[in-house]
């Protein structure tokens, strides 16, 4: 397998988590590149066991907390936005 593959995995985790500390003014903002980290985590879960011809069971439990911390903390900011009226970090 080509390791343009794991470098390119590599290089999105690194934008999202450089991302997620520079841009920090709204808490969508930091949730999407919380996500795309968990993405990128989830393509390397799912990329080793390809390499090591051995089961991906470990990447579809690791994609449904995902799926779940996402639905969390959509519903937070939610609650946050109907209670102050934006999504900033400024009004904490």
């Amino acid at each position: 397998m080509n390791h343009s593959y794991i470098f390119m995995i590599y290089f999105m985790f690194v934008m999202a988590f450089t991302v997620f500390f520079l841009v920090f003014k709204h808490i969508l903002s930091s949730l999407i590149s919380l996500e795309f980290m968990a993405l990128a985590m989830f393509s390397m879960f799912s990329l080793s066991p390809m390499l090591l011809k051995s089961e991906m069971y470990s990447s579809f439990l690791f994609i449904s907390i995902v799926v779940c911390e996402a639905a969390l903390g959509l519903s937070l900011i939610i609650l946050w936005v109907r209670k102050k009226g934006n999504d900033l970090f400024i009004t904490f």
